[in-house]
């Protein structure tokens, strides 16, 4: 019931719509019982009396109902068709809008295919309830009571025998719509795992053709979509039981009426156009009846998957901003770590609680200062980095930027001051100039140009066809990997943060890239605060402190030749790269 509540609110908003639609499915309902009731005149005072005048009237009115019928047939479809587009578009707007406030626990807990499963699949199966089910239950159920307030005038004895089947419907198609439902949820879950598999696949396409896993990698698409084919066989199966009941039951009751109506008939006790009036009543519900029992297969499955978007919707972040946050100001002096320690949430729902990350960290960078963060991997570099832009909250201590805790800041205030440029570089399907200017879409083609400049990209960007209005492909696909970089270079200038993040940004390029980028990111660090994750330590000897970690902690701080003199951790990891 409460799902049912959830998707009522979406479509209060177009209660208007909804009510011209709600009077358009009454007078259906009308129209439909007042022509099976003609048949009653029109049988006892045409085929039998031989009224021509009534039969004139018959031949002019009944067009004139049909095309009122069908204009409100139309009515009552167009409109409830685009009360469900609109229902899901917003329903799709709020879960997309709710997507971006949403910390990056859940990005990295939960797989894209499944999270677009939602968007999908789920939202088209609530869009079928939305516009089907009013008709279905408001036009087939008042077409319904119409009909028996026809019966009942007919013959109430023979009403009450022709009716007695429903409540008997009515527990069926209840007890069947319980296992609809959780099949429903299963199945659209199961769907999930599957769009995740497929997306995997597409997005890994060149280690799967590297390592010929094509056969492997189908025989995992194979499991899921077997399984997958399963639950919906069963669905299925569980649904097309309505039809074949309501049948047989159907056509019981029907054969009974027919039996003893026609000796009621040749016995006198009602006309001709009586009984075939209320025959033609009895035959017209079961329209309906049978509509409602089809339609409990669509409901089940449109709750189900309600219930899945609703429970994204309900997804809690948990990097929140405090009440009144205040707007924290550029930096000035110090960026400061203070006992510090951090976990990363358990994944796999046991008991058993994840590693530490970090351990008890206190860093002082003062404003302008090029930190190098090194260590082996899994020592805690990329952790340290990303909790500086509140990717995540410390599980104790704090991290504070001129002595304001960046918990009490606002997110916007806080983030517009960072500037990011990562080893896998993350770029849109868009154009070159959407690219660069993300970060400051209201940026002049001249700042943008600028920008490119400075990164070394705008020599490549201007060999193209279309220029900064080459659309660069999912992920950058159609560029290299330097090229990629010095884009992601470029937004970051003309962002113009005075934090830097950099995390191993000439990593895996070729010489002439790698000196391209290299040159590119010394001009982005010009002036800045930079905090520089690096693996190749011949790219950190140009910063003012290394900070060396290992297993979560600090171990060593310096510059590059003090910290070869202390013939510790980064001695031995600057000794272990020369001799590879």
């Amino acid at each position: 019931m409460k799902t049912y509540k959830r998707i009522a609110k979406y479509v209060d908003v177009y209660m208007s719509q909804l009510v011209v639609a709600l009077i358009a499915m009454c007078g259906v309902a009308a129209l439909t019982a007042l022509t099976m009731y003609l048949i009653k005149p029109a049988l006892d005072q045409v085929f039998i009396a031989h009224d021509y005048h009534f039969l004139n009237m018959l031949v002019w009115g009944l067009p004139v109902l049909f095309i009122v019928k069908g204009v409100l047939t139309f009515i009552q479809n167009y409109l409830m068709v685009c009360i469900g587009v609109h229902v899901v578009a917003d329903m799709r707007e709020e879960l997309f809008v709710h997507l971006q406030s949403l910390s990056m626990d859940f990005f990295t807990h939960r797989s894209s295919g499944k999270v677009m499963a939602r968007f999908t699949n789920d939202l088209n199966a609530v869009q079928q309830v939305v516009a089907k089910t009013p008709i279905y239950l408001i036009r087939d159920g008042l077409t319904a009571l119409c009909l028996v307030g026809v019966l009942f005038t007919l013959s109430w004895r023979f009403t009450l025998i022709a009716i007695a089947v429903l409540p008997v419907s009515a527990l069926m198609i209840m007890w069947l719509g319980k296992t609809l439902r959780h099949l429903g949820r299963s199945g659209q879950q199961q769907m999930g795992e599957l769009y995740s598999v497929i997306q995997e696949n597409i997005q890994v396409a060149p280690v799967v053709k590297a390592y010929s896993m094509e056969e492997a990698e189908i025989r995992r698409f194979r499991g899921a979509n077997d399984f997958f084919t399963k639950l919906l066989v069963r669905f299925a199966r569980t649904d097309t039981v309505n039809s074949p009941l309501m049948e047989v039951g159907g056509a019981l009751v029907i054969s009974f009426l027919l039996w003893k109506g026609g000796m009621d008939v040749i016995h006198g006790v009602w006309s001709t156009g009586s009984f075939f009036a209320f025959m033609g009543c009895a035959l017209s519900i079961y329209r309906p009846m049978k509509n409602f029992a089809d339609l409990n297969a669509q409901i089940q499955l449109g709750v189900a998957s309600a219930e899945r978007v609703f429970d994204l919707l309900d997804e809690i972040p948990t990097v929140v901003e405090v009440p009144s946050p205040v707007v924290i100001a550029p930096l000035k002096s110090t960026i400061s770590y203070e006992g510090v320690s951090f976990r990363y949430s358990s994944t796999d729902g046991k008991a058993s609680e994840p590693r530490w990350a970090l351990k008890g960290i206190d860093l002082k960078i003062r404003s302008g200062e090029i930190i190098a963060l090194v260590g082996p991997s899994g020592a805690g570099k990329t952790t340290t980095a990303i909790l500086l832009p509140r990717f995540y909250d410390p599980t104790t201590g704090r991290v504070c930027i001129d002595g304001t805790d960046i918990r009490t800041a606002t997110l916007a205030s806080l983030r517009e001051q960072i500037g990011l440029v990562t080893q896998e570089v993350l770029l849109f399907n868009e154009t070159v100039r959407y690219n660069i200017a993300f970060g400051k879409l209201n940026s002049t083609d001249a700042e943008i140009q600028a920008a490119a400049e400075a990164a070394n990209a705008h020599s490549f960007i201007k060999r193209f066809a279309k220029g900064y209005d080459t659309v660069i492909g999912e992920r950058g696909v159609r560029i290299s990997g330097g090229e990629r970089q010095r884009l992601s270079i470029a937004r970051a200038l003309l962002k113009n943060p005075p934090i830097l993040i950099l995390d191993e940004a000439t990593s895996s390029l070729d010489a002439e890239s790698e000196r391209l980028v290299q040159e590119a990111v010394e001009r982005l660090m010009a002036h800045r605060t930079a905090l520089v994750i690096a693996h190749r330590l011949a790219t950190v000897r140009k910063a003012d402190r290394i900070v060396v970690l290992d297993h979560g902690q600090i171990v060593e701080q310096g510059d590059h030749e003090t910290l070869l003199a202390q013939q510790g951790t980064y001695h031995k990891l600057h000794s272990l790269q020369i001799l590879q």
